[in-house]
């Protein structure tokens, strides 16, 4: 419940205010409605109101006795004060009038005032009740015929018996302070109702968990956390440095004791250790903290001996959901949205798309929303190992089977995915010899380890990724046409970030803010020239060198803004964009330099953004096709 107290500035509109009251007040909103002239009592009791309206005099004692409190003034404007100029003209046929306010803006139209009331009009400040008396005092001095107020100055002159004219709020003013008030006692209510969830949240963790904001003061703690760090010992824990809650703590963003996102770190507590792993806390502009868990490291060694057990590995687990996929192009969104109808789905999946495009984000979000959320997810880059290798990672071996083999023998991917999904990256460069064993396991539902006669019964969901075209590896015979069947039962494209120009500068900012917390330093800022050319570039190595140079303008930009001369300045375009006539590469002066011709494939690997093994790739088809020449 959130609990408003309205000063209404006159006796005359107190049932109107009622009124307005009566059709305000929720369940979740109490409103009380009172009428004083800034009586010091009164306002010693408002500490159990969350918002308070009122004017004037009033107004300003309020906020300098509550300075925290929500105050909305209710103030008259120009209507409201040439009204009661006209009513006391009306009234009181005055020669000289004396306007008591605090209305320094009104000096520059007093001539104009005067003129349209034919009187001589002088202006009194005042600004408490202190001013009020001395106005008045001053205007009797001055021999003023009659006097336009508000309520304090008023309330005086009709003890003093002073003709005095009261400067009424309209209507229509008070329904908007009113409907103010009401908007800002929702929000009251709705963060409260946030900070509760939040708290129920952190005190259903069996971990104690700290929340502290960009700077590293303390913004929240479960209950875990305060008894752990014995929280109850230190007056006003919130807002305080989290290094004064436990000097072996720090925050993202720290510069005494730097730590990324995901950083974990072992500490001491009496005779304990204690795991602490810190999570960035990232809003969509501002407000970057970090999540800070502390958990027992004794109960993490007894959960890893038992994940041990049962074969679950490390990696087992998808680690994106389909909110960490930015889309605001329409068509990718279009394909967040089928990759979403697949996940409910128990048949194989082929994700394809050029290379850095997220097609393992993909991947991991459908099993993650899955059916087999809970059960393992096992990825593998198939590029990565020579045939006999992957053949053993994907099917296991026993003891002695060959050379080298662990005295346990090893199971496969395939046996730790059970029940769950592997996830086969870059499935166009698996040997086709390998790929009949694969076939088999797709059709049979059962592997054989590497030197064994015994078959293990298996249920997997397969989701393959490629950035090859497989129709063309069929035609040429290194793709076996019956295994993609088996793969492509349903199918998505991913397409490049050219392609889908205005989803660059989202996730531009979103990886800047990111690591730019990590680093602990301030977020930059793109101008719109900027982004007009990040749009326009061609982006070969997509979203992956995307975050490549996001990462270059927070490391070695000092400014606070990136402009089109950073970005020439950084050379932040390295590799040589294709470009289409829809979507042409940038023009000098970002025409990215051409390599040297000795330079080594690894730094240009690392420049493109892309892998070693894709570059090793691409110069063998370039030069299969020089051999093969024109048709």
């Amino acid at each position: 419940m959130v609990n408003v107290i309205v000063f209404v500035p006159s006796p005359s509109q107190l049932n109107y205010v009622e009124g307005l009251v009566r059709d305000m007040q929720t369940d979740e909103v109490h409103i009380d409605v009172v009428h004083r002239f800034g009586s010091p009592e009164v306002l010693d009791h408002l500490d159990s109101y969350d918002v308070v309206l009122a004017r004037g005099i009033t107004y300003r004692m309020v906020c300098a006795q509550y300075p925290g409190k929500h105050v909305t003034h209710l103030a008259f404007d120009g209507t409201d004060i040439l009204e009661a100029l006209l009513h006391c003209r009306e009234d009181f046929h005055p020669k000289k009038i004396g306007l008591c306010l605090k209305r320094d803006e009104l000096k520059p139209i007093l001539p104009g005032l005067c003129e349209f009331t034919h009187a001589d009009i002088r202006l009194y400040e005042v600004v408490d009740e202190q001013s009020a008396y001395e106005a008045v005092d001053a205007c009797q001095r001055d021999g003023v015929d009659a006097v336009v107020s508000g309520g304090t100055v008023s309330d005086i002159c009709q003890k003093r018996g002073i003709p005095c004219t009261y400067i009424n709020i309209r209507p229509a003013t008070l329904e908007r302070a009113m409907q103010e008030v009401l908007n800002a006692a929702r929000t009251i209510n709705t963060e409260r109702t946030k900070t509760n969830i939040i708290r129920m949240i952190l005190d259903n963790s069996d971990d104690a968990v700290l929340a502290v904001d960009e700077t590293g003061c303390v913004l929240e703690a479960n209950g875990q956390a305060y008894q752990l760090y014995q929280l109850a010992f230190l007056h006003n824990w919130q807002g305080r440095p989290v290094r004064e809650i436990n000097p072996q703590l720090t925050f993202i963003g720290s510069r005494e004791i730097p730590c990324r996102d995901g950083e974990e770190s072992i500490i001491n507590l009496g005779t304990q250790k204690y795991y602490v792993k810190y999570k960035l806390i990232s809003g969509e502009a501002s407000g970057i903290g970090t999540l800070i868990t502390t958990s027992s490291a004794t109960k993490i060694l007894q959960e890893e001996r038992q994940l041990r057990k049962s074969m679950v590995r490390k990696s087992s687990a998808a680690k994106y959901t389909f909110r960490d996929i930015i889309a605001v192009n329409p068509e990718m969104q279009k394909k967040v949205e089928i990759a979403k109808k697949f996940s409910q789905a128990r048949s194989n999946v082929l994700i394809t798309g050029e290379t850095g495009t997220g097609k393992e984000l993909f991947a991991h979000s459908i099993h993650a929303a899955s059916g087999r959320m809970s059960q393992p997810f096992v990825a593998i880059n198939c590029a990565t190992l020579p045939e006999t290798l992957l053949e053993s990672e994907l099917f296991g071996y026993e003891p002695g089977s060959f050379s080298g083999a662990s005295r346990e023998g090893k199971a496969g991917l395939f046996e730790l995915a059970h029940h769950g999904t592997i996830f086969l990256d870059e499935i166009g460069e698996i040997p086709v010899a390998l790929q009949a064993k694969l076939l088999r396991v797709l059709q049979e539902k059962e592997i054989r380890r590497i030197g064994s006669a015994a078959v293990i019964p298996i249920d997997v969901r397969v989701i393959a990724a490629t950035n090859v075209n497989i129709q063309e590896q069929i035609a040429q015979g290194r793709f076996r046409s019956d295994l993609l069947y088996r793969l492509n039962a349903l199918e998505i494209y991913i397409p490049p970030l050219r392609e889908r120009p205005d989803d660059v500068i989202p996730l531009m900012e979103g990886q800047l803010r990111i690591i730019a917390a990590e680093l602990g330093k301030k977020v930059p800022k793109l101008s719109a020239e900027a982004q007009d050319i990040l749009r326009r570039y061609a982006w070969p190595g997509n979203v992956r060198e995307l975050r490549n140079i996001c990462e270059r303008l927070v490391v070695l930009n000092d400014a606070a803004d990136v402009d089109a001369e950073t970005l020439n300045e950084l050379h932040v375009f390295f590799g040589s964009a294709p470009s289409s006539p829809a979507f042409p590469a940038p023009m000098s002066p970002f025409t990215p330099p051409v390599p040297p011709a000795a330079k080594k494939k690894k730094d240009l690997a690392r420049e493109l953004g892309v892998s070693r093994t894709t570059l090793w790739r691409m110069s063998k088809r370039q030069e299969a096709a020089g051999q093969k020449g024109p048709d």
